[in-house]
């Protein structure tokens, strides 16, 4: 007996189409990150990303996706033709990915998108940027509970027998 494979929810990718994708899930959330990398990558004053589990994307078209790490604790996906952002995953979430919100072809969503409902970093942000006040939540860096996720990672790592 077979069973049917999760619908499709939408496609997106990179701006040449060197990279394509899609998804059986719509993101959980939506996340502005104002971290001066993401603003470096993106040449705006944060990126957003979707929060997904990570057996929801499947890659299509991928032979320019390349794999980019600007820190111990994550590594992003960027097309090398046009190089429009795609995602990044945190090494202490290897369930999740993040996929960058600009790259999801919005006209192929089945269901409804959520709103952003978080900054971070806004320690780092463009000091030109006004955050509007709509009631976002607003953290320095990651939230408590990510900054927790993320160190136990790091004590995980420097464990014996781990690695």
């Amino acid at each position: 007996m077979s069973t049917n494979p999760d619908p499709i929810l939408f496609t997106g990718g990179c701006y040449c189409g060197g990279v394509t994708y899609t998804s059986t899930a719509l993101p959980s959330h939506f996340t502005n990150c104002h971290c001066t990398t993401c603003r470096k990558l993106s040449g705006a004053p944060y990126l957003t990303f979707g929060e997904f589990p990570t057996t929801s994307i499947t890659f299509q078209s991928s032979s320019s996706l390349k794999k980019k790490s600007y820190s111990d604790i994550a590594e992003r996906m960027h097309c090398s033709e046009c190089g429009s952002q795609i995602s990044m995953q945190y090494h202490c979430e290897p369930e999740v990915i993040s996929i960058a919100a600009g790259s999801i072809d919005e006209g192929s969503v089945k269901g409804k998108l959520p709103k952003v409902d978080q900054n971070i970093f806004v320690g780092q942000k463009a000091g030109w940027f006004e955050l509007p006040e709509d009631g976002v939540r607003s953290t320095e860096t990651f939230g408590s509970a990510f900054l927790k996720k993320i160190e136990d990672w790091e004590k995980a790592l420097k464990s014996p027998g781990v690695g």
